[in-house]
């Protein structure tokens, strides 16, 4: 029986009707199946393929009502659905039955319909052809909407069943008017090579030839900057003294012979010294050192302990003073503001305490921040700034007095702290498969690594502009009013920018985070020396890595992911937590930890319910993941793939193949079908990889954009709100003068609004949520009246309806935007029914349905509405003044008022009291006016 829907139909009785059916009929459809059926059923040799043409039914491909067509010199109106099938009988007329030749075409021009309709537009042009490109590239078409794809489709399966000249021509031949513009060849080429290289990093005919993109995110991303930060920040003091002190004896041993040994030997010592041993053991003495005198041995070892001791001090009290614990602390000890700010505030005056003024000093940072801060009270009685810049000189100190490693004087206690610091490493000694200096140099290079990974995190650009040396960068004093209170300087790396200015240096914008950054990473690689112009990120031996950093980076961001899969703090802690509780009895330390864990984590909350699952989908994920980008990924892998084909490759190598490609190509690889030359090993390398999820230089543009758009918001990682948090979209706006950067952020705002719904609904029924604002009351209410269904089930279809209704996004310090189909007059900055986003502020935005508040807007609320604040509380104003201030401060209060309600946390209360004491000021004085 044929398969039938309710789908109107329009050509019921025409000739265009009978020429189609006759069509279908020739393809020798399954089930008796005719044109007014709207799935179709074929038989192909390996399988029976299903197209389902009641997709385009779905709203989100509803560009237009009606096409009009012209046949047989009569002209009908037609469906959508069956503009779909005569588009499909059209392509696959005289073709073999093939499973992708039918869905591909299928999905083509899904594609098509969808970007016509989310663009508004009525026929795709030159002008928006690398968009729909794009969209093809990152997007699929399902029945629930577009959904975002975790790797890009083979150029084959999504461009060649169908492409836009062919689909012209079925056009032509009916006389439809639209849907596709006058396009050519060249032009849909050229948009496609600026597509690949925006999304995927790669030009079209590397894409053509196997070429695949893995899309990380900001949801996993943000986690494994957080990780690498950890690594860096615990580790770089160690790794750099290691670097120095062995720089050091070499330079010594050129200039006292009583130190000198061979190199071999010398590097055999280190690694003995480093790691603790006691030289005076026979075992290493003979084993190691049997020519060289015991004196000699234990002389080199006091001078490497020296210079290690103070090489360590200097590097860690500088190391210390910019990790984001310790200005957390310096601001809680100097009872600052509680201000978006107070972090770059902090970071600013430190900076000239180990870097030097640049042009500003101290006391002027001081000055200007007060000036700048004088109206702001955390509460009614506090100064803005309790404290002198003598006393936060002292809190400073001593905090880092606390935070300094000790170091005793004798060599025996010297062993022991070397061992201790040796086994706080990544990776122990004890576990890893190399020894001595090859050990501490692959340490070395993994902590360097993560450094990278942070700043090409902090910046997001091609891996190709990080060969820069810290010569390269620019430092000016903020002339800006606006922000130069806490951003004193102004950093820009003048460096070449090879897709878009070849050789010609660019300057480029840098925050002041990223620069401590480069320049911790230059003393690490011992390249802070400016006249030799080394590159400050990583360390170089070539000129070619001097010059070009495309494959130092691209190695560099991968380094990390096997140490991030397995030890990530928030994965351990979740751990922790779950061993624990499974126990029936826990000791004194067991509980502590319990207890402290537990105060910390919601384990029945989404968040951690999204860790779980990302956890595990990462470990399952980590061995073909290992394989694929191991010694950056095409020669080994190749290797792997050849040894499989000829049967000799180890058994878990050939489990991991038979478990990740599919019969086709297994059984094409066996056939000796595939060429295994670079192009076909990165086309199998792709499948193979699939879904999975892995670091890529470009991946971190994706990640940058999307952190940009949810930068005031609590959930983009610890160290990119950071950075970030401050920085208003001036600071942003030279990306968006790069076309390749503003498609990347076209794709952005799409995936953060798809994320924010899904992480939004999913904290509904969350006993304690930082969610606030209309958008909050809208999402609420449609949760509960849909509640019918199974709860799953249910959020996933609310995610997608209501992520279709939110039209664009837009960032705020105070709330986040999401303006929302059928809300645009009653949004609070419309003006005759057109939003003015640009006139974003409290008091339109936190009374508006579209308004999204988290925590992470909550200091942007106390900023924001100071001046409102001050206005309430000042007795010299009168009422028609003050009447607007009143109405911010009350809209204020509710939403931190709902804060407080949904999270259940105390920390809002004291602002809450200040707000409350404020409204009933400014209503006493309205009662005396009136």
């Amino acid at each position: 029986m044929p398969y039938a829907t309710h789908v109107p139909h329009l050509l019921n009785n025409t000739s265009l009707a009978e020429s189609l059916e006759s069509k279908l009929s020739a393809l020798n459809p399954l089930d008796n199946t005719f044109f007014n059926d709207d799935i179709w059923r074929f038989q192909t040799a390996k399988q029976v393929v299903t197209i389902d043409f009641t997709i385009f039914t779905s709203p989100y491909l509803q560009f237009t009502e009606s096409i009009t067509i012209s046949f047989d010199e009569q002209t009908t109106q037609i469906t959508l659905v069956e503009f779909a099938k005569l588009v499909w009988l059209e392509i696959t007329m005289g073709k073999a039955a093939l499973r992708k030749a039918y869905s591909q075409a299928f999905d083509m021009l899904a594609l098509v319909m969808a970007y016509l309709y989310s663009e508004g537009i009525d026929q795709l042009d030159t002008s928006h052809l690398e968009g729909f490109y794009s969209t093809c590239l990152m997007q699929n078409p399902t029945r629930k909407g577009l959904t975002p794809r975790l790797s890009s489709p083979a150029y084959s399966n999504r461009f060649e069943p169908l492409n836009l000249n062919a689909f012209r021509r079925i056009l032509a031949k009916y006389k439809i008017s639209g849907v596709i513009g006058h396009v050519t060849s060249k032009q849909c080429d050229k948009a496609l090579n600026d597509a690949c290289i925006a999304m995927l990093d790669m030009t079209r005919l590397e894409y053509r030839k196997g070429g695949s993109f893995n899309y990380l995110g900001l949801e996993v991303g943000k986690h494994y900057i957080d990780h690498c930060q950890h690594l860096f920040e615990g580790h770089c003091a160690y790794v750099t003294a290691i670097k120095r002190a062995t720089m050091a004896l070499y330079d010594m041993q050129s200039q006292n012979s009583d130190l000198k040994l061979q190199k071999q030997t010398t590097t055999k010592l280190l690694g003995q010294v480093f790691i603790g041993a006691q030289l005076e053991s026979s075992d290493i003495k003979e084993r190691f050192f049997k020519s060289v005198s015991l004196e000699k041995l234990l002389a080199i070892e006091a001078f490497v302990h020296k210079t290690f001791k103070q090489k360590f001090e200097r590097v860690e009290r500088c190391n210390n003073a910019f990790k984001l614990d310790t200005i957390n602390q310096i601001v809680s000890a100097c009872h600052l503001p509680e201000r978006y700010d107070a972090q770059e505030f902090v970071r600013a005056l430190l900076f000239v305490e180990f870097f030097g003024d640049n042009g500003k000093t101290k006391s002027a940072i001081w000055e200007e921040y007060k000036a700048a801060i004088s109206s702001v009270k955390s509460d009614s009685n506090d100064s803005p700034l309790s404290i002198t810049l003598a006393e936060f000189d002292e809190i400073t100190k001593n905090i880092l007095d606390e935070r300094r490693t000790s170091f005793a004087d004798t060599t025996q206690e010297m062993r022991q702290r070397l061992k201790y610091l040796t086994e706080t490493l990544p990776i122990p000694p004890s576990e890893h498969y190399l020894s001595g200096m090859e050990y501490f140099n692959k340490m070395c290079n993994m902590v360097e690594d993560a450094g990278v990974t942070c700043f090409v995190g902090l910046t997001g650009w091609r891996a190709s502009e990080y060969a820069f040396s810290l010569n390269d960068i620019e430092i000016d004093v903020n002339s800006d009013v606006l922000d130069n209170q806490y951003t004193p300087w102004r950093f820009h790396v003048r460096w070449k920018v090879p897709k878009t200015s070849g050789d010609t240096p660019l300057p480029r914008e840098i925050t002041l985070g990223a620069y401590i950054l480069a320049a911790q990473s230059a003393h690490l690689n011992l390249a802070e020396d400016k006249s030799l112009s080394l590159p400050a990120l990583y360390f170089s031996k070539t000129d070619k890595q001097k010059a070009d950093s495309q494959l130092k980076i691209s190695t560099a961001v991968n380094t990390c992911w096997e140490d991030f899969v397995h030890h990530y703090s928030m994965f351990q802690d979740i751990d922790t937590i779950q061993v624990l509780s499974e126990k029936n009895h826990l000791n004194e330390q067991e509980r502590g930890q319990y207890d402290s864990l537990i105060s910390t984590y919601d384990m029945n909350s989404s968040h951690i319910r999204r860790l779980r699952e990302l956890r595990q989908s990462l470990k399952a994920e980590l061995p073909r993941v290992l394989l694929a980008i191991e010694l950056g990924g095409g020669k080994y892998f190749g290797k792997r793939l050849r040894q499989y084909v000829e049967g000799t490759a180890p058994e878990e190598i050939t489990d991991l193949f038979d478990s990740h490609l599919s019969k086709q190509t297994k059984a094409t690889l066996m056939a000796g079908e595939i060429s295994l030359d670079k192009a076909g090993v990165r086309s199998v390398r792709s499948e193979f990889l699939g879904k999975a999820s892995y670091p890529t230089p470009h991946a971190f543009r994706h990640i940058f954009a999307e952190a940009v758009l949810r930068r005031y918001r609590g959930d983009v990682g610890k160290f990119i709100r950071a950075h970030f948090k401050h920085l208003d979209s001036r600071f942003f706006m030279a990306y968006l003068r790069d076309k390749e950067f503003r498609v990347i952020q076209q794709v952005a705002t799409r995936n953060v609004i798809n994320a924010v719904v899904r992480i939004h609904i999913d904290a509904i029924e969350d006993k304690h949520r930082d969610y606030a604002g209309g958008f909050d009351r809208f999402l609420s209410k449609a949760v509960n009246i849909t509640h019918v269904i199974g709860i799953n089930e249910m959020k996933e279809e609310l995610a997608n309806a209501t992520s279709k209704r939110v039209l664009a996004m837009k960032s705020n310090p105070w709330a986040t935007c999401f303006l929302r189909d059928g809300t645009q007059q009653t949004a609070k900055c419309s003006i005759n029914g057109e939003p003015q986003r640009q006139n974003a502020s409290p008091k339109l935005c936190l009374g508006c349905i579209n308004a999204d508040i988290t925590e992470g807007n909550f200091n942007g609320i106390v900023i924001y509405i100071k001046d409102d604040i001050d206005a309430c509380r000042n007795p010299e104003l009168p009422w028609f003044i003050k009447e607007p201030c009143y109405h911010t401060v009350r809209l204020a209060l509710k939403r931190i008022e709902e804060l407080k309600r949904n999270s259940g946390k105390a920390s809002y209360d004291k602002f809450i009291a200040h707000l409350q004491d404020t409204v009933l000021m400014a209503e006493a004085q309205r009662g005396y006016a009136e």
